[in-house]
Parts: structure tokens; sequence; C-alpha cells
């Protein structure tokens, strides 16, 4: 009984180191990929950034596996069809290809839905002066609310 209680907790805390240096190669990798366009303090904005994508991806997925799936799909074949961020790829057309391999996809995705994000709070400010720049006034006013109420 006692080496079944210890060859468990040796595996479970072997899953948990595992699954920590997954999320940093996940982090990592989105950094290296991801972060020169979807930084939320661009101005002008090149991406949404990954606060946004997080929240699309998870209202239009049920579950972490589907919201992985989902995410690595679209990043792998991108088409405007099937994108969730329909706005952002209104007005910045569908991210380029980054060229990288599905596994590598999968990690960012999985980090992508487990990390917290900071609202982007630059990005809704320089997307409110766009949206008013182009006359997008029902645009400036979304990113206007959403900025009284996380970033004040």
């Amino acid at each position: 009984m006692r080496k079944s209680i210890v060859l468990a907790a040796a595996m479970l805390f072997a899953g948990n180191v595992w699954a920590g240096d997954s999320q940093l190669e996940g982090k990592q990798l989105l950094q290296d990929n991801c972060m020169g366009c979807h930084n939320a303090d661009l101005d002008p904005p090149m991406g949404p950034p990954m606060f946004a994508v997080q929240k699309r991806y998870k209202m239009a997925t049920a579950d972490r596996n589907e919201f992985i799936e989902q995410l690595t799909a679209f990043t792998l074949h991108l088409s405007e069809d099937e994108s969730v961020m329909i706005n952002a790829v209104e007005l910045l057309g569908v991210m380029p290809d980054i060229g990288a391999e599905e596994a590598d996809v999968r990690k960012i995705a999985a980090y992508i839905h487990d990390e917290t994000f900071a609202p982007p709070c630059a990005h809704w400010q320089a997307s409110i002066k766009a949206a008013k720049a182009r006359g997008d006034m029902q645009h400036a006013k979304k990113d206007q609310m959403m900025y009284n109420r996380m970033c004040k």
C-alpha cells in the first residue's frame, strides 16, 4: 500500500513537472512566433492581443481540447472563413503563416488557453483612436467601454 502511494505521488509530481515544462515551452514559442504582431502595446495594432484571442476562442469552444484543436487548425490552415476573430480579420486581414510545426502550435494554443493575460489597455486606446479616425464609432464605443471597465 505504501509503495502504491509513493508511486502515485511520484507519477503526479512527474506529470506536473512535464506540464510546467510544456507551459514554459508554450510561453517561449508564443513570444518567439506570435508577439511581434499580437503585442497589446503596438500602435497601430498589427494583430489582436492574446487577451482577445483567448476570450474569442474560449467563447467559440466547449473545452480546453476543442480550444487547442480549433486554434491549431486555424493557425496551420489560415482562412478568413475559419477565423473566430472576425473583426480583427476585417480590420487587419488574416494573419501570415508563422511556419511553425503542429506540435509547437499545439503548445502555443495550450499556453494561450491556460494563461491569464492582462487586459490590453494600450491596445484598446490605440484601437479607439484608429476607429474614430476611420469613422467607426460603434467599434470605438465598444473598445472605450472595455477600457473603462477593465483599465480605469
